[in-house]
């Protein structure tokens, strides 16, 4: 497959974003950094397909999530490959947010962590759009370690999740960001970030030879970065 990366710069909104703020003894604001994400399909989602915010902290920028290639021998944990550190996963109505890595053929990596429920996500599925927000303290390692400034982020779907020596599925589908599904985006964290689709992602595109079903198909997607409570 081929590789590449899209990096976005920060289009800063005219209008200050409103920011709500809690106020603790000795009148300090405290704020948290959100990062608000939307995929949106050519269809309904299936209940029993896997949808995924994929994430890398490792703060590089030069890999980031990639779709696990149409006919690789090797599926990992049958998500995503590439480099990722957390993922928000939708499957049968529910988000949840993981902490994980890709898996390499002849290592076994440690399980996936869940980490429960994303800061605030919406189920729109009945229109095709999917959101979550997460506060950026929910991607520390270590409670006291300091939140990422910067992110890689892919969208991807799934059918059905393949592991090593099980059967893939006939047709095995999946998509994420750009024509091969490998334009993870580059983001900084800071307040004010918008990105939106700019022709980055279309719809009616191929996996594996064959068109991808509404359900699978990515047609739209926004990232945006603010500042909340």
């Amino acid at each position: 497959m081929r590789f590449r990366t899209a990096f976005l710069g920060a289009l800063m909104v005219g209008a200050a974003l409103v920011c709500g703020c809690a106020k603790y003894p000795g009148d300090a604001v405290v704020t948290r950094r959100l990062l608000d994400m939307r995929m949106t399909l050519r269809g309904v989602p299936d209940v029993n397909a896997y949808y995924l915010f994929v994430l890398d902290t490792n703060g590089r920028g030069a890999d980031g999530p990639q779709v696990i290639a149409p006919l690789t021998p090797f599926l990992g944990n049958g998500r995503a490959t590439g480099a990722y550190t957390y993922y928000v996963e939708y499957h049968q109505g529910r988000f949840e947010l993981f902490r994980d890595q890709p898996e390499v053929q002849g290592v076994t990596p440690p399980p996936r962590e869940a980490l429960g429920e994303p800061f605030a996500f919406d189920d729109s599925s009945s229109s095709g759009s999917l959101r979550c927000t997460l506060d950026l303290t929910q991607l520390r390692p270590v409670s006291t370690d300091p939140s990422p400034t910067q992110v890689e982020l892919n969208l991807i779907t799934v059918n059905e999740i393949v592991l090593p020596g099980e059967t893939p599925p006939v047709p095995r589908q999946s998509d994420g960001l750009g024509a091969d599904g490998n334009t993870f985006l580059v983001l900084r964290m800071e307040n004010g970030l918008q990105v939106n689709n700019n022709g980055t992602e279309g719809a009616g595109e191929v996996f594996g030879g064959r068109q991808l079903d509404a359900a699978y198909d990515i047609v739209d997607f926004s990232v945006a970065v603010r500042d909340g409570n």
